[in-house]
């Protein structure tokens, strides 16, 4: 995995040798990544897969032209050291490159230079089959990574050091498993964890939430928080589409503060049917603060 230098124009090439990698300073002045920012990207940062909202796939740089392609020459390559097959864009945020690789990798490079600020890896099951490991990449919000793993979980990752935040269940694990997944994150280097659940799999478009995971979730020793409104999405029952019933989200989030848990997680949305993510289990925004306070005197209640 090593970064080489050549001093001629800007172009950047990828490989997949194997070698040994140079490791860049920390991550300084990492900038925020905001909804303000993600809908108006400044022309030298591609921080979605096709770097804005409607999918153009578009740069506005127009430092390289039809006049002056044919003289771009290499000035750094680097290995990841993954065989498989790169399909994910990397995401640029002022400088920072961010690389995601088949076998739930991603790696931190200074765009500039080709050196590795940081790599996360994560520890795959063994047992885990994969017909054709790919990566579809990963999300930026604020300072935090969000990378889709493929034994179906979600990682949180600080963005400017790659120590995971915030690990949620697999919608098919068994509370008692996480235990295991946590450890796995502490040996990675994490320290300061999350566990989140946001129910199980039962049976076909359906998901259920057992409450008897929170204190069971809470034996990992991490705070565990309860994914409101996940929990209530019926995947793919859309026939085209996951749909879901919010109007069940309040519910399992005060039953969830009944059983004790640490924190929640609710998405919401000035009008959740025109958003582009998620809408059928999200609440209204004009909802949120009527519920905030009532969440809040059910956690008094119970403490």
């Amino acid at each position: 995995m090593t970064s080489k230098q050549w001093l001629f124009s800007s172009c950047v090439a990828f490989t997949c040798l194997v070698s040994t990698y140079a490791v860049a300073g920390p991550i300084e002045n990492y900038s925020s990544v905001t909804s303000a920012r993600l809908e108006n990207p400044e022309p030298g940062n591609w921080m979605l897969y096709r770097r804005t909202y409607d999918g153009q796939g578009f740069s506005p740089l127009n430092q390289i032209n039809t006049s002056n392609v044919k003289d771009l020459k290499p000035v750094w390559t680097f290995s990841t050291g993954v065989i498989e097959g790169h399909e994910a864009p990397p995401i640029v945020n002022n400088g920072v490159m961010f690389v995601a690789t088949p076998m739930g990798q991603v790696i931190a490079l200074n765009a500039k230079t080709g050196e590795e600020y940081w790599r996360y890896k994560r520890q795959l099951p063994d047992d885990l089959f994969q017909l054709h490991p790919t990566s579809r990449g990963v999300g930026l919000w604020e300072d935090k990574l969000y990378l889709a793993t493929t034994d179906d979980h979600v990682v949180a990752l600080d963005a400017k050091t790659g120590k995971v935040v915030n690990v949620k269940k697999g919608q098919f694990l068994s509370p008692p498993e996480m235990g295991r997944v946590v450890e796995k994150a502490k040996l990675a280097g994490g320290t300061k964890l999350l566990v989140t659940e946001r129910g199980t799999t039962f049976g076909y478009n359906n998901l259920v939430s057992d409450m008897r995971a929170i204190p069971v979730l809470k034996q990992t020793g991490c705070p565990v928080v309860f994914d409101a409104t996940h929990s209530v999405q019926q995947p793919g029952a859309g026939g085209d589409r996951t749909i879901g019933q919010r109007e069940f989200a309040p519910l399992l989030a005060r039953c969830a503060l009944t059983a004790g848990v640490d924190g929640l997680f609710i998405e919401t949305h000035p009008d959740p049917d025109k958003a582009m993510s998620d809408g059928p289990n999200m609440i209204p925004l004009a909802e949120m603060a009527g519920l905030l306070k009532g969440f809040l005197k059910v956690r008094a209640a119970v403490r």
